[in-house]
């Protein structure tokens, strides 16, 4: 393995690549081809130049194509170890800038009396750093290299194909683009990646030059979300954070708290687009009142403690899609590929992706080398690697996201979709799991080292996407913690959603 950035490795088997997109992903992918000695041009739409320093992005750097730089997100264990095994120059140079290392191990000591770690427990390292700061550092980072051209304001507009003599496949040879004088032309490259995010344009440009069908899927995730940053005071100290960040999920409103770089934080809330009273929190007044109004939040985004630095940015039509670029065993087209959001994106609310993202740059260059030289074995290989190590995290959040959305709608209709008993004395087997979830797995979380290890390896992409609920001796520890229940003050969370609607209704009246 062989640090990003560090191109010394260079083989016969150099390849010149164009990479559309030049966001995290396309920039992961820039980095990882680029080590192996392979030609690499990302371009990127948008034509805002970079600004000089991650403060100044803050302030001035307009990222149209890529709007969810201006919402929190979780950089996780998985991508931190990435950065550190094979970018330790961009570790250094986040850190430089203010983004913090968060491990497992001073979170534990927070929350459980005496803890016993084990060595897998180094491996638990998330990153406190807005999305801003952590592009504007990695673009920097690959333009510092030297290895990658970096061509922005460039518009892809379709791809360049022939036909596979072989395969009768159709064979992409290069990208149609349009420069940012208006110019028009074609560019040239043995394989064509496609990083451009969840409104990638490149089942449409297959379909002109000649490929059947992609298969896509795609359903909605049941929210939408706004956001706001907030800088801490000089001097003052925010609420205990026990874990990386504050989470809460009231079933009709989930709230995140995100630590970032430079005493920045953000605060996310996310509810439903069916839910007309909540959508107050799309404007000031109401994204303010929920905020105040839920415990473990209230303290962070107080007067006292903390500065709004943002305004309060949304985002909609949120959907958790599939697009497969294999059918029926081939390749739709020969020569592209793609990664990250272009292929799989789900759910943001759990911050999984970026580092899924990056898992797929890695996967592209552990394949190139592999199989260098055959673009229908290349395809196949990619293809299964998705299966196995990304499909499993997508379909896992659509099951979750349609339960949150059966949550939601039974939380609107004035029922409690946590009442485990039925009116006929049968027990809801759904309902059951939820307030397991909510009073066995969250305080246990606080309790029981084992559990919180679990929970943590699993929430941060290091060990493999299932069922923790099916681990016997997990369950076993979880339902100790659920059957005392009644013994102990239930967990701080916040308002029913009655209680919330009453408090948005009052700032209209």
């Amino acid at each position: 393995m062989v640090s990003w950035g560090q191109a010394d490795n260079v083989s016969n088997d150099q390849k010149n690549i164009l990479v559309i997109g030049g966001s995290v992903a396309g920039l992961g992918v820039g980095l990882t081809l680029s080590a192996d000695g392979h030609r690499v041009t990302i371009l990127e739409s948008d034509p805002s130049p970079m600004p000089e320093s991650h403060a100044e992005a803050f302030e001035t750097w307009e990222r149209k194509g890529a709007p969810q730089v201006w919402h929190s997100h979780a950089l996780l264990g998985k991508l931190h170890k990435l950065i550190k095994e094979r970018a330790p120059g961009l570790l250094d140079e986040l850190l430089a800038r203010g983004a913090e290392e968060l491990p497992f191990a001073d979170m534990a000591r927070r929350m459980i009396e005496n803890p016993t770690f084990e060595p897998e427990d180094e491996e638990i390292v998330l990153l406190a750093c807005r999305r801003i700061t952590f592009e504007w550092v990695l673009r920097r980072h690959v333009l510092d290299t030297g290895l990658v051209d970096f061509k922005d304001g460039v518009a892809v507009t379709g791809l360049a194909a022939t036909k596979d003599s072989t395969t009768g496949l159709p064979l992409v040879t290069g990208v149609r683009l349009k420069e940012r004088d208006g110019t028009e032309r074609t560019l040239e490259a043995d394989l064509i990646v496609d990083a451009s995010g969840r409104r990638s344009k490149l089942k449409h440009w297959l379909t002109e030059i000649g490929a059947r069908p992609i298969l896509e899927e795609s359903e909605p995730c049941g929210i939408f979300y706004t956001s706001r940053f907030y800088r801490l005071h000089e001097g003052a100290e925010p609420p205990m954070l026990e874990g990386p960040i504050v989470g809460e999920d009231l079933g009709y409103m989930k709230a995140g708290l995100f630590p970032g770089d430079d005493r920045v934080f953000s605060l996310t809330l996310a509810v439903s687009p069916d839910d007309a009273v909540m959508r107050s929190v799309l404007h000031q007044p109401g994204f303010e009142a929920a905020a105040a109004a839920v415990p473990r939040v209230a303290g962070w985004v107080s007067p006292e403690t903390s500065a709004p630095i943002s305004k309060i940015h949304a985002m909609t039509n949120l959907r958790n899609t599939r697009r497969q670029f294999v059918v029926d065993g081939e390749p739709v087209a020969l020569g592209v590929l793609a990664v990250g959001d272009a292929a799989i994106h789900a759910n943001p609310i759990t911050g999984r992706g970026c580092t899924l993202a990056w898992m797929g740059a890695a996967m592209l260059a552990d394949a190139l080398q592999k199989i260098p030289n055959d673009l229908r074995a290349l395809a196949l290989e990619i293809d299964t690697q998705i299966e196995e190590h990304i499909i499993p995290w997508y379909q896992m959040q659509v099951q979750q996201d349609r339960d949150g959305i059966e949550t939601e709608r039974a939380l609107q209709r004035g029922e409690d979709p946590f009442q485990v008993t039925k009116a006929d004395g049968s027990t809801d087997p759904k309902a059951f799991m939820r307030s397991v979830i909510r009073e066995g797995l969250m305080p246990a979380m606080r309790s029981d080292i084992v559990v919180l290890r679990r929970f943590m390896r699993f929430g941060n992409l290091l060990d493999p996407p299932g069922d923790l609920m099916r681990d016997p001796d997990l369950l076993q520890r979880i339902l100790a913690v659920y059957n005392t229940r009644s013994e102990r003050e239930p967990l701080l969370q916040g308002p029913t959603r009655s209680e919330m609607v009453d408090i948005l209704q009052s700032l209209a009246a």
